[in-house]
C-alpha cells in the first residue's frame, strides 16, 4: 500500500486508520454500498493500489451475493486487472471518504460494457476529516474558471482549489462577490493541458482573501453536473494531486 498523507483522495494505508473508521458485517457494508450506488456516487478503483492503474466506475447493484461495477469505456483499466490480485475501491458521498479492498473479482463482458464483479467486502471504511480531499492548484496558469457574462461575454478568473464536489474561486480587487445560493450558469472550468469541463456553479460562501487587498474567495459547488462530465472532473483532480505530489 503506498503512503498518502491524511487528507489524500487516494487509498489510505490501511494498517494507519484508526479503529474507528472501520465498519464491518455483511448487512452495514451492504447497506453503504447500495447508498453509493443509489446516490450515483463515483468510485475510483485502483488495480493493487498503483496509482497509475485506475478507473472512475459507479456501483451498480450491491446484494447479499455480491457487488458489481461499471467498467464500460475501461478497457485499459480491464487489462490491468488481469495482472492485479485485489482492488480497492475510494468514493466520496460528501465529505466521508470510503474505502474498500475486493480480494476476489472476475470482469463480467455484457452487451453494454464490461463490469467488475465481486463478493461484498468483509470490511470497509469511512473516514471523516473536516475540509479534506481538495487539491491546492499550484499557480494561475494551472486551471482557470469561465464564467458568463450576459449577453455574450465571458470572464476568466483563477481556481485555487479543486475537489470532486466543488471549487474556490479568486475574484481579484474591485469584482463585486456574489450572495451564497447563487448559481453562475453556463461556466466551464479550462485546464493547461487543453480539458475543457463545462459546469454550473452553486455559490456556497465568500471569503476575504486573506492578503487583505480586496480580493475574495469563493467556494462553489458542482450544480447538477452530468455523470460523465464529474467523471472528467474527478479523473483530472486523480492526475492533477499525483502530479503535484510528485513534485512535493
Amino acid at each position: 500500500m503506498p503512503s498518502a498523507s491524511p487528507d489524500t483522495i487516494h487509498p489510505d494505508p490501511v494498517d494507519a486508520l484508526p479503529a474507528d473508521f472501520r465498519i464491518e458485517g455483511a448487512l452495514a457494508v451492504r447497506a453503504i454500498l447500495r447508498e453509493l450506488a443509489q446516490r450515483h456516487v463515483l468510485v475510483t478503483l485502483y488495480a493493487d493500489e498503483r496509482l497509475a492503474d485506475f478507473a472512475v466506475s459507479q456501483v451498480l447493484r450491491a446484494a447479499d451475493a455480491g457487488v458489481d461495477f461499471d467498467l464500460s469505456g475501461q478497457e485499459p483499466f480491464v487489462q490491468a486487472l488481469s495482472r492485479a490480485c485485489r482492488v480497492v475501491g475510494v468514493a466520496f458521498p460528501g465529505q466521508v471518504k470510503t474505502q474498500f479492498c475486493l480480494e476476489r473479482f472476475t470482469v463480467v463482458h455484457e452487451p453494454n460494457g464490461a463490469l467488475l464483479r465481486a463478493p461484498l467486502p468483509a470490511v470497509l471504511h469511512r473516514i471523516q476529516r473536516r475540509d479534506a480531499f481538495r487539491v491546492a492548484l499550484p499557480g494561475s496558469a494551472e486551471a482557470c474558471c469561465v464564467c458568463r457574462v450576459p449577453p455574450d461575454g465571458e470572464v476568466r478568473y483563477r481556481l485555487a482549489d479543486l475537489s470532486v464536489g466543488g471549487a474556490s474561486i479568486l475574484l481579484p480587487p474591485g469584482v463585486a462577490a456574489p450572495e451564497p445560493g447563487t448559481i453562475w450558469p453556463h461556466c466551464r472550468i479550462e485546464t493547461s493541458d487543453g480539458r475543457m469541463l463545462p459546469c454550473d456553479l452553486s455559490v456556497r460562501h465568500v471569503d476575504e482573501h486573506p492578503s487583505g487587498n480586496g480580493a475574495h474567495l469563493v467556494g462553489v459547488a458542482f450544480h447538477a453536473m452530468p455523470g460523465d462530465v464529474r467523471r472528467q472532473v474527478q479523473i483530472y483532480v486523480l492526475d492533477l494531486e499525483k502530479r503535484l505530489g510528485r513534485r512535493r
